[in-house]
């Protein structure tokens, strides 16, 4: 029953999100575009070792056919010609359930209540920085999630959403921000500066050549893709979404640093009645769903609704988060040691399901968020879970033996829900 649930909620999500892009008239692109900061400079070269990375959203696909230009912004600019991220019903309607992490309902939650943790980035630094977004906003840890701190929003319009964050790992002083409002950038601490107006809920950079970006985003944005790439560090984006179907958008993407020719998302479906894919995809564009063989959603007992993908490059492991279809009290991801086999029907996946030793309550989803690689070498991922079923709440775990076993972190400084 839960499984249908969370395929009836995702369904509702999609319905939500089409109803408002058929009553706003779909964006075009601005003449005479210029993007509003300079896009860093950096000539391919080749990777000769893997770096000690921790690995968020990615993504990947073609060189553009159809180029769509960065707009200048202006002030009516300011405002999104998509939906944001799925927001809570209205109070007194039913939720709809997650692909990826519950989004509660302040009317039920009561003040204060929090929105889905989305994206992790770790830094390649020897004393490495966390950046965690979490409702919208972005959040610091210098000491591996001991503690965290809200980073300034200096650049960003004062409604813009941060859906995710990534950063270039052959500049790691360079991170791009995935809002509401368009796709930023900055450098180290200076202030956030507009790329593209291109509404996207992931970004991700090449690992051979910083000029490529890749973005996953809403059918409804003016490109009518799901996935879209760039070759001129994000100042003109092209359609780059082949053999994803009736994809509705791409929640993630991710690049494998081990062959930066190879890459993941997950698509959540454009109608309802169906659940999010995982697809694999390369250079060209082109994309085929990989099935999770005995854990493919739909159905009873252990099948899962991917959502959240991580790579570990020293283990070779491809970890994708699993929502069951039904309740449980335990942990629970998928992992393939050899999901960039060249023949797709040969990948293999295992579960990997261990106890919660703080969490008494609910498991609703597991969500792999990044990969520290350097010793201890650090799984980190979000649990979402429910004290009462209309309150969601989460917990951020980290696992140093593959998921085998989990530790939480602490919340401080983060948003939590209220004690009910």
């Amino acid at each position: 029953m839960r499984m249908r649930c969370t395929g009836l909620l995702v369904s509702a999500v999609l319905l939500i999100v089409q109803a408002g892009c058929a009553a706003a008239p779909m964006a075009t692109p601005q003449p005479n575009a210029s993007a509003t900061a300079a896009a860093p400079k950096s000539s391919p070269t080749a990777l000769t070792e893997t770096p000690a990375l921790a690995l968020t959203l990615a993504t990947a696909t073609i060189p553009p056919t159809t180029v769509q230009a960065a707009a200048t912004p202006s002030a009516s600019d300011q405002r999104p010609t998509n939906p944001p991220l799925p927001t809570p019903p209205a109070a007194g309607s039913t939720p709809p359930p997650p692909t990826m992490a519950a989004r509660p309902s302040a009317t039920s939650c009561g003040e204060g209540a929090v929105s889905p943790v989305t994206s992790l980035v770790v830094t390649p630094d020897e004393l490495p920085v966390y950046y965690l977004v979490i409702g919208g906003r972005l959040y610091r840890s210098t000491d591996r999630g001991d503690a965290w701190r809200e980073e300034a929003r200096s650049g960003l319009p004062s409604d813009a959403y941060i859906n995710s964050v990534t950063i270039d790992y052959q500049h790691p002083k360079t991170m791009y921000a995935a809002t509401t409002q368009g796709i930023y950038r900055r450098q180290g601490q200076e202030a956030w500066g507009l790329v593209n107006t291109l509404k996207a809920l992931a970004v991700a950079v090449d690992f051979v050549n910083s000029d490529v970006l890749w973005a996953g985003i809403y059918l409804s944005s003016e490109l009518e893709a799901v996935i879209a790439k760039s070759e001129d560090a994000g100042r003109t984006w092209g359609k780059a979404d082949g053999g994803t179907g009736l994809g509705g958008m791409a929640e993630e993407i991710l690049i494998d640093p081990k062959n930066p020719n190879v890459l993941w998302a997950v698509v959540s479906p454009r109608y309802s009645g169906s659940a999010a894919r995982l697809y694999r995809g390369g250079r060209d564009g082109h994309w085929e769903p990989l099935d999770l063989g005995a854990f493919q959603q739909g159905g009873d007992g252990d099948r899962c609704y991917p959502g959240g993908i991580a790579y570990d490059p020293n283990a070779g492991l491809l970890y994708v988060g699993c929502y069951p279809s039904r309740p449980t009290d335990k942990v629970r991801l998928l992992r393939s040691a050899n999901a960039d086999a060249a023949d797709s029907r040969t990948i293999r996946w295992e579960a990997v399901t261990a106890s919660l030793p703080e969490v008494a309550q609910r498991v609703e989803g597991t969500r792999p968020l990044a990969v520290d690689a350097r010793e201890p070498r650090s799984l980190l991922a979000v649990a979402s879970f429910w004290k009462e079923i209309t309150c969601p709440r989460y917990a951020l775990l980290v696992s140093h033996d593959d998921g085998a076993a989990w530790e939480t972190l602490p919340l401080d400084g983060l948003p939590q829900a209220p004690e009910q």
